[in-house]
């Protein structure tokens, strides 16, 4: 009869096999080879947990609660080098394409919308033009600037609250007392679209919760990157947080939810974007070196990851290495 020393033995190996044969199993499924994995120019890369597996498969150390593995300095770069289902990386002062992911595929960018909305609204109305907030914009949904129906702002406040805080009611405040009604608002959005030859967008609100708005990642580039030519929206898009006081409204403190701003050296905008039908999006400007680059990012599971290897990368391929501590991410 056999011990019961010697049976839990044989039930250990049997477990402990079957552990490898599930864990073998699972990165077979999800392992990519070297060649499709990013180089990163930094030791310490962030990156979602979705990813991890692909690192883990390399013996690379990961941690599941706080997210981020050490990568190995001589992965090579691939056509995977992000997760998101589009991107494009290039310099904005020459127009060079440093990287590029499905940047043609017209796909939805929730709240990047509302740089077409400031930039319309900076070319056709004052900054110090006085907009009385509506009902309909006081009650807009979703992330807002905490304006309240009655309250009056001046153009700028509202740009600090559309571009800071992503506020759809900003937004709708902004087209009526721009346009006098926010769907004359649009015409004028694709207007000035059809004008920068942004030939594959097309705008259906100022906020970007109407999600049969699309664009590209080659026409949002062309946008932001005339954007950024507008002293005002660059001020603004720059600015980390601002408080708002006047008699005509409430006290408003806005920080600016741009990711990476005070995260990656150089970083100066411009603005995220997220539906559930969009995913999370993302359009970042970085100067470093008098190197200009512009990101950008749609569909990503992991938009500031996305956007750190896209920089880093970019600016290497000038000699520029960027010293940041990923662990901020």
């Amino acid at each position: 009869m056999l011990s019961h020393r010697f049976l839990s033995k044989i039930l250990f190996f049997v477990f402990f096999g079957l552990i490898l044969f599930f864990a073998g199993s699972f990165l077979k499924k999800h392992s990519r080879t070297i060649s499709s994995l990013p180089q990163l120019s930094g030791k310490v890369s962030l990156i979602n947990t979705e990813t991890a597996a692909y690192y883990n498969s390399l013996n690379n150390k990961y941690d599941p609660e706080l997210g981020w593995v050490l990568a190995k300095k001589d992965i090579q770069y691939g056509d995977d080098m992000v997760v998101a289902e589009a991107a494009l990386l290039f310099n904005a002062d020459t127009g060079e394409i440093l990287y590029q992911k499905n940047s043609s595929a017209k796909l939805r960018i929730a709240s990047l919308v509302k740089i077409m909305t400031a930039v319309v609204a900076l070319e056709h109305g004052n900054l110090n033009k006085e907009i009385t907030v509506s009902d309909k914009a006081a009650s807009i949904g979703e992330n807002s600037m905490g304006i309240s129906s009655g309250e009056i702002y001046s153009l700028e406040e509202l740009l600090y609250g559309l571009l800071l805080n992503s506020g759809n009611d900003a937004a709708y405040a902004i087209a009526e007392g721009i346009a006098g009604d926010s769907q004359e608002f649009v015409k004028w959005m694709n207007i000035k679209a059809k004008e920068l030859g942004l030939s594959n967008t097309f705008f259906a609100d100022p906020s970007g919760l109407d999600d049969t708005t699309l664009s590209t990642t080659d026409d949002l580039g062309r946008l932001s990157r005339y954007a950024m030519k507008n002293p005002d929206f660059r001020r603004i898009v720059k600015t980390t947080d601002i408080i708002l006081t006047s008699d005509s409204h409430k006290y408003l403190y806005l920080e600016n939810q741009t990711n990476l701003l005070t995260t990656y050296p150089g970083v100066q905008g411009i603005k995220t974007g997220f539906t559930e039908e969009a995913g999370l999006c993302l359009v970042t400007y970085a100067v470093n070196e008098g190197k200009e680059l512009i990101g950008v990012v749609l569909n990503s599971i992991d938009r500031k990851g996305d956007m750190i290897l896209m920089l880093d990368h970019g600016f290497s391929q000038y000699g520029i290495h960027v010293e940041h501590n990923l662990l901020d991410y």
